[in-house]
């Protein structure tokens, strides 16, 4: 059954509006469902955070998203509406247009993703020259616009440069500066700091949230770690195997957890108040083998709660609580104050 993700903001205000997303691969063992009837949405200058750990689906849902999932990987079911248009309804070069364009990505590792054999300048302008009809001179212009927008010292300078001459922050910087190139509407960062040292991450997410609150656009942010999401994020969507099992606002979520993953990834992320003597509490078990989801809730192997009705069919996220668009796919969920909670027994 296709769900739906509760969004507290207007329709005309959703810039991206996500159901029932499934994205398989297929493979010698047979057809593994790397994301599973995942909905989402995103509205005008919100960020929504995904977390979750790794293999749960979160990079394949947004690569998904932006239609860049290669073979043997493939879309098989959901609607995908980006600014009133149906995504899965377009041609490659119609999409080939709206990415760069109207959404963009930052990639993970800006090493990797940025082309070691051409300039900085070269790879700026060649996105400016395929969406727009343009001379050499105002594409330059726009470019370091953009590199100087981002916090790039020099910016003619970092032009002329090759990807491998600058450094993980600098590269990353004109990632960001790429992925803002056309004033897009909506921009995907997956996991945009992890190959940065603490104090880059911390610079590049705050000129991220900047850039997002000035220039008002959508924004969704993927992360294992909870900690950036709690400061990065409006509302946040928890996936498990490919699965959205809590969505909601972010600080509400982070308080109140109410699916028993969610619990968990919080209890297992270290504080200021943690102790240091005493070992950070673990997730027993580890994400299901490809191909092989039991009947029943996808979590109940590594549950602290479950129960036997949880093994015999799977829970829809549906709302809990009073907060709007708060939604988990728990037959018992925690801190929600109904009358089944777990929380109460």
């Amino acid at each position: 059954m296709t769900t739906h993700f509760d969004h507290p903001a207007a329709p005309d205000q959703v810039v991206l509006d996500v159901a029932g997303l499934t994205t398989e691969f297929t493979t010698r063992a047979g057809v593994f469902r790397a994301v599973d009837d995942l909905s989402l949405a995103v509205g005008r200058g919100e960020c929504l955070g995904i977390v979750g750990e790794s293999g749960s689906g979160k990079s394949v849902a947004v690569l998904s998203v932006m239609g860049l999932v290669n073979y043997p990987g493939r879309v098989t079911a959901g609607s995908i509406w980006f600014e009133g248009r149906d995504l899965r309804g377009l041609s490659e070069p119609d999409l080939r247009m709206l990415r760069g364009a109207q959404m963009s990505i930052i990639f993970q590792d800006p090493q990797t993703s940025l082309n070691p054999l051409f300039t900085i300048g070269k790879q700026m302008t060649d996105v400016v020259h395929a969406h727009r009809k343009c001379g050499k001179d105002e594409a330059r212009a726009l470019a370091i616009e953009k590199l100087t927008q981002v916090g790039v010292s020099s910016p003619e300078q970092r032009l002329r440069a090759y990807p491998w001459e600058l450094s993980g922050g600098l590269r990353q910087r004109v990632a960001i500066a790429m992925a803002l190139l056309l004033d897009p509407r909506l921009v995907i960062a997956d996991e945009p700091t992890t190959a940065l040292d603490v104090s880059i991450q911390s610079q590049i997410i705050d000129l991220l949230m900047e850039l997002k609150d000035r220039l008002q656009f959508a924004m969704i942010f993927v992360s294992h770690d909870l900690g950036v999401i709690a400061n990065v994020s409006d509302r946040m969507l928890v996936m498990y195997a490919g699965r959205a099992v809590e969505t909601g606002d972010t600080l509400d979520v982070l308080a109140r957890p109410t699916h028993p993953y969610t619990s968990a990834l919080i209890a297992s992320a270290p504080t200021l108040e943690s102790d240091p003597a005493r070992p950070l509490q673990s997730i027993e078990g580890s994400l299901p083998e490809p191909g092989s989801l039991s009947a029943g809730c996808i979590f109940a192997p590594r549950c602290s709660y479950v129960m036997e009705h949880c093994r015999e069919a799977p829970p829809e996220l549906i709302p809990r609580g009073p907060a709007p668009g708060r939604q988990t796919a728990c037959f018992y969920p925690l801190n929600s104050g109904a009358s089944g909670d777990i929380a109460n027994e």
